[in-house]
Parts: C-alpha cells; sequence; structure tokens
C-alpha cells in the first residue's frame, strides 16, 4: 500500500511555488523555515486515517496544515497580506491532483489564526487545512 504523504507536499509545493503576493515573494517550505522569512508558507503537518476498502483499495483521508505567516518589525503591521496570501492560495488549489492517486473529494477550512505581538516584532498566522479523502 503505498503512502500519499510525500505525494501530497509535493502537490502543494508544486501548486503553490513562485508567488508573489503584493510585491512580495512568498517562500514555501516543508515543515519548517531555515531563517526568517518576513513572508512564508509552512506546509506543516499531515494527519490521516485509512478507512473503508473499496474493490481492492483502501479510501485515504488525509490533512495537510498549511501556515500562511507574516511577520513585522515591532508592534506593526496588519492581516492584509496574510488574508491576501490566502486568497491567492485558494485561488491556485482549485483542483487537486494527487499523483499516484485517485482524488475523491476534497475541502477547505480555516480553523485558526493567530496574531503573537513582542517588543520586537509582530507575527500574523493563518492555518488552512485542506481535507483530501482519495485512494
Amino acid at each position: 500500500m503505498q503512502e500519499p504523504k510525500k505525494w501530497i507536499r509535493k502537490y502543494f509545493s508544486t501548486a503553490l511555488a513562485n508567488m508573489v503576493v503584493s510585491g512580495k515573494q512568498v517562500k514555501v517550505y516543508d515543515s519548517h523555515t531555515p531563517n526568517n522569512d518576513d513572508v512564508l508558507i509552512i506546509l506543516s503537518t499531515q494527519t490521516g486515517s485509512n478507512d473503508r476498502e473499496v474493490k481492492c483499495s483502501i479510501d485515504k483521508n488525509r490533512t495537510i496544515e498549511i501556515q500562511v505567516i507574516t511577520r513585522y518589525k515591532g508592534a506593526t503591521g496588519s492581516r492584509l497580506l496574510m488574508d491576501d496570501i490566502t486568497e491567492e492560495i485558494q485561488n491556485r488549489i482549485t483542483d487537486i491532483q494527487i499523483e499516484n492517486f485517485t482524488v475523491n473529494d476534497w475541502s477547505v477550512s480555516f480553523p485558526q489564526e493567530f496574531i503573537t505581538t513582542s517588543s520586537t516584532e509582530t507575527i500574523f498566522r493563518q492555518i488552512i487545512n485542506y481535507n483530501i479523502n482519495l485512494q
């Protein structure tokens, strides 16, 4: 049985590559970032389950968490750029195709938004979950 995790990451990293929003390049990272970029997307965790068997295959339900992060120096900034990046992600992810698998259905949710402020920076973070059912 083939595990879809790497293929899901590949799809999202390809679909979100070379993104420029409001004149800023938005880099995509897998699980963590090697530097302190001001604008980035992290393909964070994946969770899932194997469900019912259907004619020689098993339904696989997977969720990938995507984090949109914008950082500003000091106690400044707004959620506008984060919202624009979230909108661009939705514009790019309209027909999910995972290599080596058939996508039966998918949905997207926006469960959380975080704002962290310190004396040196303000960080806005939007969590996006893509739930994918595939065989």
